[in-house]
């Protein structure tokens, strides 16, 4: 079964609009706000104890649904450097990211993937992955990881430690 990728699609010269079967209902997509003078996302720091992480996390999720996480002791230039690869990866030919293609119909999850779940709208999500799994170690395919960039498994699994 041939996939059409988000990558080749937005690739092509002649794009100048996005698919229909993208666009997602007026009701579904976000409005434009200004933003709120004095209002900040939660900022949550991992050297807080037990306690009171738990509650930090329970009140940004339930009362934004998202924070911003520091103190996770992850370097920045740790961060640049997995952001790269993936870069890397994504700019390979299609023809390279697709010797990684995964195939949901036979159970074959991880790899190289397009996001084709509908919505109750029929609209499919914009959207090209790369999904593995890091952990547990037993469960650690190394086959499906990318070749390319030959620094990828070595900085995933840096970030991974």
């Amino acid at each position: 079964m041939q996939i059409e990728r988000v990558q080749a699609i937005a690739g092509t010269a002649n794009f100048k609009q996005l698919p229909e079967k993208f666009i997602r209902p007026a009701h579904e997509r976000p409005e434009n706000t200004k933003p709120l003078e004095g209002v900040s996302v939660p900022v949550i720091s991992l050297s807080e104890s037990h306690d009171i992480l738990v509650k930090e996390i329970y009140n940004a999720c339930s009362e934004w649904g998202f924070f911003l996480l520091k103190d996770h002791g992850i370097s920045p230039g740790l961060i640049e450097k997995l952001w790269k690869v993936g870069i890397e990866f994504f700019n390979q030919p299609q023809e390279e990211k697709e010797k990684y293609a995964n195939d949901p119909s036979t159970g074959k999850f991880e790899g190289y993937g397009t996001k084709m779940t509908k919505n109750l709208d029929e609209k499919v999500e914009w959207v090209d992955y790369f999904f593995h799994l890091m952990s547990p170690p037993t469960r650690v395919n190394h086959q499906i990881w990318p070749q390319t960039p030959s620094s990828y498994r070595e900085v995933t699994e840096e970030y991974n430690k």
